[in-house]
This record gives C-alpha cells, structure tokens and sequence, in this order.
C-alpha cells in the first residue's frame, strides 16, 4: 500500500534542506513494487539524513550569505521609492564589486539566529571595506576609541538624508539584521552620497576657473579645473560654506601648505591619461569619470606617503621589531634630524593611542598606533578624511579567508599566522615562546575557540607584528581626534621647543632597552585580559549553535548517510536486475537493443 502512490502534503509544509514545498505542492514518488520496502527505508533514511544536515553546520546561514533574497530586492524598491530610479541604478552598478569586497568579511562574522550581522558587525565591517577600498576612514563607522555598538551605521550617513532612509537600515538591523547583499547596498548608498559631493566640488572648480560645466574644453583648461578640485579636495574645503575669495587664495596656496603637492599633480595627470587618454580636448563626462576615480584611488596613492613615514620610524626604532620608537629620539628627529611631523605634544599623542606608558621612565611612541591615527588624515570629506590604510586588515583578512569562520583554535592559527608575511616579516618564521604563551591563554580563556574579531585577537596581532598591527587600547582610554578638531576645542596639537628638549635630555639619562633584557619581544608590559568582541550577542549566538552540532550529531549525520547510499544502491541494482529479467535481457546484444529502445521511449515521452 505504500508504492505506487502519489504523497500529498495536507496542512504543514515540508521542509528539505533550505527549500520549502507549500501546502499546495504535490511530490509523485513512484517506488517498483519489487522493491519497496528497500526502497522505502532508502526513502526515510533520506528525509532524516535531510533534517540532521538541515540542523547540523550551518546550511540556513551559507544560503543567506550567499543567496540573493527577496528581502534585498526589497531593500532595493524601498530606496527607489524614496530616493529614485537614478539612485537604485546607481546603487545596483556598485553592488557586485562591493558585496566581493565584503565577502569575506561577511563570512568570518559571527552571524545571528537568521544568518545576517547585526548593528555592531555591520559597522565594523563597513568601516573595515573603505579602509581597504579607498583608504577613507568613514565619519560615524570608525570606532575612535569606543565599542563598535556605540553607534548606528546610519551615522555616517549625511543629515540631509531623509529618516524614513536611515529608519528603513536600523529597523532592518534592530530586527533580522543585513543580509551581505543588504550590507552592500548600504555601502553603495553610502559611495553614492560621496560621489553626489564630489560632483559639487566639482562645480565649485568650474566656477573658481571661470568655466561652464557642460562645454567641452581644451586640455590646457581642463587641467586647471582638475587642479582647483584637488586643491579643494586635500584642504577639505567646505565649498558650500567658503566664499570664492577665500576658496581663490587657498587653491592659489596649496603649494605652499600642502608638501604633495606636486606628486597629487602627477597622480592626476597619469589618472587622466589611463582613464580618458590623452587629446587635446575633454567634454563633462570626462572629467567627472577623472573626478570620480580620483577620490576612489587618491587614498591609495597618498598611502605611500604613509610607508615612507614608516620608515623613517623604523629607523629610530628603539631595537629591531620592536614596533617603537623612544621619546626622546621621536623629538629629536623633530629638533634635529629635519622630521617636522613628529612634533606632537605627550598629551595628544596619549590622547591618540600612541603613547606605551608601561615603563614611565622610558616613554616610547607606538608605530603602527601613531600612523593609523586621525593626525596623519587628510580632511578631504564631509563625509570622510584619507588617512594611511592600516596595514593589519589585509593580515587579519588572510586570516578571515583561510578560516572563514569567527574563531579557531590556537594551533591552527598559530599555523596560519606562522606562514603569512608582512612588509617587514618573512613567511614561514617560527613563532616565539612569547607569542605562542599568549596564544595559549587566549584559547585557554575562550576555551580554545579563539574569537578573531575581538580585543584580545588584535593584542596578540600587535604582539605578532609590532610594526603593522596597532595596539587595541580598552574602549574609553583613548579618544583619537584630528589635529583640526582639537585645535577647534581650543587645544595644542604640537610640543613646544622646550618640551621636546625635556624630554630629550631625560631620554639621555636612560639607555635605550635591550630585546634581551626583557620579558617579551617588545620590551613593553601593554598586555591586558580585558575582552571587547565586536559583536557579543552574535558571538554567543554562534557559540550556542556550535555546541549544538556536537560530535553525536555529526555521528549520527554520518552513519544515516552511508546507511542511506548503502539501501539505494541496493535498492538500484535489485530494480535494474528486475527490469533486466522482465525485459528478457540475456545477452549483451539484447541488452543494447533493450537499451537503445528504453532510451527511444524516454525521448518520445518528453516529446509528448
């Protein structure tokens, strides 16, 4: 009674794997009546091989990664509605190289319940892309010294941004949370703002060269106008708030203020020429095609600025790989060896993170913590300042890619870190006593589930690359600001003369530290056992689910699976001997010709 039978679904949905079939969907299964109670058994064992994977791993989270969802299309037709065709176009010609940009990102987060990010992961990973992307240190994604879930990334959208925009991203984030896809349009929403202001400092070039934006012009004055925008652009000028007199004077002095200028010059001249070629004239659509990959590509380019101010810091480093630079050699270098940059007062550098205290005697400037701050940032944006790219999240990414899970155990990130070189470390290097020790108290205070995406990861990262890696400080110890904000409070940013001196002559009285003569490689105690996850609702989340798909789940998924292979191959061969008997099939010759005829039957059927 069970063969030959047509199943129906009556009242509840059958769910298998990730696929859903409704109330109304009828599945024919037709079983040879010599074979059913094998073939039955292959049958069930399928359905509960079908349910074990659908709760073992995290099948219902890969297709949420992966997969286009309904709810993206959706995201999508809101934007239209309140924003525009023009923006949605837009928007979806971004979409493909930002979602490969964020996949694996995306990927190694610890998800929720639904498979999506919350507030937290969105905006460290939002923050995470432009850094990479373009260099832009995102006004409202950028932690600055607090916990990633200080703050909404609709924060960093503009003000003139409806709410009704901004409601419809932290409703999504507040519920279910964002999807990859869904991240990818807030990113694109977010470039689309961005290239919308660089069309207006456009304007602003076109006015102050005495030109009209939509004739075509001839290179001589194209090149003014390309010079009056990035003039504009590396001073941050706010053109909506600066008259064309003030605006005039500063793009007749960028020479002056800014030191690359020149080599801007050069970069633009060569983005010219490998994005519209080199004639003797250039319409609108030219030069906004310039414009815009200028902004895209100018972070890049001024970053070798950055890696040439690395150097210089490598050179005054205390000892080889220690990723510091005493006092009283960073302020001399300032007073005597022709570094005007390195001027800070103790304060600011304190107030920046780029201060180790650990040893009062002996004040040192953390590398990798002084170039990645807000001081070494161009304020070229509303909406962003071109800072130096941080050299640690292109590590941390080759992490993310590798394991392509939140955590892992300590062996195998040792393996992975051991392998993975940096611009001064080679591959293949052994590990330290130090390093490996503090990779084990890690898994010991995870239970050898080390999270990569929380303080304690990044502490050991500064410890395995001093020079790349920034120190992580505790979240409200610090309070990073540019130069042109904290003289707005009314604060110096630069140390006076005779405070560098001070400091120099103090440095004199105490010899610098030497690596065997401490603890560890850094000659630095700045360690501490003070978690902060990016995301910890997501990260127990994930840990919960972990815990369920222990090792009798996954026994148990194995041996339904071979048990199920085992019944239907069984169950084939006993159907196809059938068949063969049936067909009176003795010999090969008939079977070919039982087979050529099979076949005939099936093609007319379909044909049918």
């Amino acid at each position: 009674g069970l063969c030959n039978r047509w199943l129906k679904c009556c009242k509840c949905p059958i769910i298998l794997g990730s696929r859903v079939f409704s109330t109304a969907t009828s599945i024919h299964i037709d079983f040879p009546a010599t074979s059913a109670p094998i073939t039955m058994m292959t049958f069930i064992l399928a359905l509960l091989v079908m349910c074990l994977r659908t709760v073992l791993g995290d099948v219902f989270l890969q297709h949420s990664e992966f997969g286009h969802e309904l709810n993206d299309e959706h995201i999508l037709v809101q934007l239209e509605r309140a924003m525009g065709s023009e923006h949605r176009a837009a928007t979806e010609t971004r979409m493909k190289s930002i979602t490969e940009a964020l996949s694996s990102i995306f990927v190694a987060l610890p998800k929720n319940s639904t498979g999506k990010v919350g507030s937290s992961s969105a905006r460290y990973a939002l923050h995470r892309l432009f850094v990479q992307r373009h260099g832009w240190q995102v006004k409202g994604l950028a932690a600055d010294g607090e916990t990633w879930d200080a703050a909404q990334p609709s924060a960093a959208l503009p003000d003139k941004v409806s709410s009704g925009v901004k409601k419809l991203f932290d409703d999504r984030l507040g519920s279910s949370g964002l999807s990859l896809d869904e991240l990818a349009v807030f990113a694109a929403t977010l470039e689309n703002f961005i290239h919308a202001e660089a069309m207006t400092r456009l304007q602003s070039a076109y006015q102050l060269s005495g030109e009209e934006p939509m004739l075509t012009l001839e290179k001589k004055k194209v090149d003014k106008v390309f010079q009056a925008y990035m003039a504009i652009y590396v001073m941050g000028i706010n053109t909506t708030a600066t008259s064309k007199t003030t605006m005039r004077r500063h793009v007749k002095n960028v020479g002056k203020i800014y030191p690359g200028w020149d080599l801007t010059l050069k970069f633009l001249d060569d983005l010219r020429r490998e994005v519209v070629g080199d004639r003797p004239s250039y319409d609108f659509t030219d030069i906004t095609d310039v414009v815009e990959e200028a902004g895209e590509r100018f972070g890049r380019f001024q970053n070798q600025e950055c890696l040439d101010l690395k150097q210089t810091l490598v050179r005054l480093e205390e000892f080889n790989g220690s990723g510091r630079v005493r006092l009283a050699d960073f302020y001399n270098s300032a007073l005597s060896g022709g570094q005007w940059q390195f001027s800070e007062s103790l304060e600011y550098l304190r107030q920046l993170g780029a201060l180790d205290e650990s040893d009062s005697s002996n004040l040192r400037v953390i590398i990798p913590n002084y170039l990645n701050a807000p001081s070494n940032c161009i304020a070229s944006s509303a909406y962003y300042g071109v800072c130096c790219i941080d050299e640690c999240e292109e590590l941390l990414g080759h992490v993310e890619t590798e394991l392509k899970s939140p955590m892992a155990d300590s062996g195998r990130i040792a393996k992975i870190i051991a392998n993975l070189p940096s611009s001064s470390l080679a591959a293949g290097r052994e590990l330290s006593a130090t390093q490996m020790q503090r990779l084990k108290e890690l898994g010991d205070h995870h239970g050898n589930n080390i999270p990569i995406h929380g303080r304690l990861f990044a502490q050991w990262m500064h410890l395995a690359y001093p020079r790349e890696c920034p120190f992580p400080h505790i979240s409200g110890t610090i309070q990073p600001k540019t130069s042109k904000e904290r003289l707005a409070e009314g604060r110096t940013t630069r140390a006076s003369k005779d405070e560098m001196q001070k400091y120099i002559k103090a440095g004199r009285r105490v010899p610098p530290a030497e690596k065997e003569g401490c603890n560890n490689e850094l000659c630095s105690e700045m360690w501490s056992v003070e978690e902060e996850l990016v995301d910890v609702g997501a990260h127990f989340s994930h840990t919960a689910r972990r815990a369920e798909r222990g090792p009798l789940h996954a026994l148990l998924f194995y041996v339904f699976t071979c048990l199920a292979s085992v019944c239907f191959a069984s169950a084939l061969v006993q159907t196809l001997g059938t068949t063969l008997r049936m067909a009176d099939v003795s010999s090969k010759a008939s079977f070919a010709c039982w087979l050529r005829s099979s076949l005939k039957r099936t093609i007319n059927h379909h044909h049918v």
